[in-house]
């Protein structure tokens, strides 16, 4: 079966594969599942997820429409940390602090990090991680063999965050700081993540794995992993069972 990619929530986790997404949810003590077919794209997205660069921006306009939500969240944050340590005020509960767009967005990251941390996502993000892992190998998707699995994977969308941020840093001490920079160093680590060059993946990978356990993933218990296993197991029936 084909694995398009995962996500986790607050208290969900959901798989995607090569004809639907199933989503598996623990609420009131009980799992229930969502099941959906994958959207055929129209051929003005099919152009413009094939045109480097460019579909880094059309990529990131999808996942906006579809997770508003967090991003608002973000973007909340962005603007509290803004005001907070760049533009300052008079009052006694804010006041301005020196400080340029890389370490702007290091503090903008580690906070987010750290929301996500404290949260049921980061357990839900590592049971995902676990029970794919566990499903690549060919193993049978009990408690004891997920449990097993490391929480850290190489396709998690963590990486494209470190590729990222490297590029901006990389950008940052070329150019010093600019606004622009946020847009540059989006394009250049989307082609990077994307096409995985031998040369300096195997650092991203490094970096991103080590994001994805200390900041961005914590230890699941089992309620997390049964949800994991039963979004994976809907999915492989669901697709097996409309094979062409």
């Amino acid at each position: 079966m084909e694995i398009n990619g995962g996500r986790a929530g607050f208290n969900y986790v959901s798989f995607t594969g090569g004809k639907y997404q199933v989503l598996a949810r623990f609420k009131d003590r009980k799992i229930t599942t969502e099941t959906r077919m994958n959207r055929d794209d129209n051929k003005i997205a099919i152009i413009l997820s094939k045109i480097p660069f460019i579909r880094s921006f059309f990529m990131l306009f999808q996942v906006l429409i579809e997770f508003w939500k967090r991003f608002l969240l973000v973007i909340i944050v962005f603007f509290l940390v803004k005001f907070l340590l760049i533009e300052g005020s008079n009052s006694e509960f804010s006041y301005t602090i020196p400080i340029n767009t890389l370490e702007f967005l290091s503090i903008l990251l580690i906070i987010v990090s750290l929301i996500i941390k404290i949260s049921p996502v980061a357990k839900y993000h590592a049971a995902e991680h676990k029970a794919f892992s566990a499903y690549e190998k060919g193993l049978n998707l009990t408690i004891e063999n997920v449990r097993k699995q490391p929480r850290t994977h190489g396709k998690c969308g963590t990486n494209l965050v470190a590729s990222y941020f490297i590029c901006f840093s990389i950008l940052f001490m070329v150019f010093g700081d600019s606004i622009w920079l946020y847009l540059g160093a989006w394009s250049i680590g989307f082609e990077i993540w994307r096409n995985e060059p031998k040369i300096i993946w195997g650092s991203i990978i490094i970096i991103g794995k080590a994001a994805q356990y200390l900041l961005f993933t914590s230890k699941p218990q089992d309620k997390h992993l049964i949800v994991a296993i039963e979004a994976l197991k809907r999915l492989e029936e669901k697709e097996l069972a409309n094979e062409d």
